[in-house]
């Protein structure tokens, strides 16, 4: 394994060039009804020699689509991408990707997999191979080269997408959640691996561009980390990481900047004291919270779970401890929370998660009881008045008026996961349910006590 000392002897300083470059870029996609839903806003990034740069952030938040922008597989609605200085046309040469999934070609044996990284370079058939075999031995893929796929582990094939990035002699390793589909150990030894091929100074590699919601791994791995916030994906702290290499992940050094960036994320999500717009003089208040405020795609069984476990551990209350403790990412634990609070089910102060009055009695309650909570709930949100005003005057509407209805109001969210999240809520609660062949939401009537 390679193990690298510190400091690492390639770091980027002061003025490095710059090999890859975002600047003030957004980019959209038109979504159900037409309607444009943007992912990423103003985007400013650059990727320079010598570092290892880890974008961070949330399922979802735009990471994956700051990667395919930045390497020329997408294009931006808006904005320049550049290549050294010079506009970027086409895919950028300099670049190569490992994908999440192994992506490999199951008739294909580990040497031709690697081999396909080099369809898009005229070379001689020697030099070809001598390319191929150069990264099968570089990423300790030696006495495999005749192995199918499925012949080998997670971990090798995962081996096998590296090799086939790093055949072209790419300057930019470019790592889209390379690690999480490996178990915990072989990610853990392949991230070193990784790092110490980015220190070796006899290949073209100069740096590392990462996309991960593993805030340790950004603060394993990384030079540099920059954190992406989502509902549009727009950059927020950016830290520099001056640990040494090898990371001891133990360390108080370590675990403060682990801190810094839970607290970052944790502070900007779950806000202890979220802004609202003082009341107009005059007009009446409505039952409704004053502000149009979006809601997490969490299913109500998260909900349920998270309220369960906050009753039966009552110790457990940190939300970090019950990130651990349900087997979640922080970014999708996090999103769980919010919506059991924008529910008023528990509150949230500072890291702590703590249920309410409300649910506690919503715990103690049967099922009648429950349901009815959740519906006031429910009515409380501005969100779901779309569809309630609506089924008021008429018992059924079509789902195609409600999504631009809710790309118009929250024109930063996916409308048909806004919708698929409220159906799901407002069935639990009573209030609704979805017609999938007429496409049609409809109102459950009063008597209707059906449950999930």
């Amino acid at each position: 394994m390679l193990q690298p000392s510190a400091p690492a002897p390639n770091s980027a300083k002061q003025g490095s060039p710059v090999i890859a470059e975002l600047r003030n870029v957004t980019k959209s996609f038109t979504v159900a009804g037409g309607s444009e839903m943007k992912v990423l806003d103003q985007i400013d990034l650059a990727v320079h020699e010598g570092e290892l740069l880890a974008l961070l952030g949330q399922s979802g938040s735009g990471k994956s689509t700051i990667l395919r922008c930045l390497t020329g597989l997408a294009q931006p609605t808006s904005g320049r991408v550049l290549c050294y200085g010079h506009p970027l046309e086409g895919i950028n040469p300099h670049a190569s990707i490992v994908f999440q999934t192994f992506a490999l070609y199951p008739w294909l044996t580990v040497e031709q997999n690697v081999a396909v990284g080099l369809m898009s370079k005229r070379m001689s058939s020697a030099d070809r191979d001598a390319a191929v075999e150069n990264a099968i031995e570089l990423i300790g893929l030696s006495n495999y080269h005749a192995a199918y796929p499925r012949e080998i582990s997670g971990g090798m094939r995962q081996r096998v997408g590296i090799a086939r990035a790093l055949v072209s002699e790419p300057e930019i390793l470019c790592l889209d959640e390379a690690f999480s589909a490996l178990d915990v150990l072989t990610a853990e030894n392949l991230r070193h691996e990784v790092i110490g091929l980015w220190h070796k100074k006899d290949t073209s590699l100069k740096s590392i561009f990462m996309v991960t919601h593993n805030i340790e791994e950004a603060v394993e791995m990384a030079t540099r980390i920059c954190i992406l916030f989502p509902r549009p994906g727009r950059l927020g702290l950016v830290l520099e990481n001056h640990l040494p290499y090898p990371r001891d992940s133990k360390s108080p050094e370590f675990q403060s900047l682990v801190k810094v960036i839970h607290e970052t994320i944790t502070t900007l999500t779950l806000p202890d004291h979220p802004p609202e717009p003082s009341p107009v003089s005059g007009a009446p208040i409505s039952r409704a919270r004053n502000r149009m405020e979006s809601i997490p795609y969490v299913p109500v069984g998260q909900i349920l779970g998270l309220l369960s476990i906050l009753r039966d551990t009552p110790d457990l209350t940190n939300i970090y401890d019950i990130s651990n403790e349900i087997g979640k990412e922080f970014g999708e634990t996090i999103g769980i929370v919010k919506a059991a609070e924008i529910l008023e089910m528990v509150d949230t102060p500072k890291n702590d998660v703590r249920l309410t009055e409300l649910g506690q009695r919503f715990l103690s309650a049967d099922r009648i009881g429950r349901r009815q909570i959740f519906c006031d709930q429910i009515h409380n949100l501005r969100i779901f008045h779309i569809i309630i005003e609506y089924l008021k005057l008429q018992d059924e509407v079509d789902a195609d008026q409600i999504l631009k209805d809710i790309a118009s109001a929250l024109p930063y969210d996916n409308p048909e996961k806004i919708l698929q999240t409220m159906v799901a809520w407002g069935r639990y609660g009573g209030i609704m349910d979805f017609n999938a062949s007429a496409r049609t939401v409809f109102a459950l009537k009063d008597e209707d006590d059906s449950d999930e």
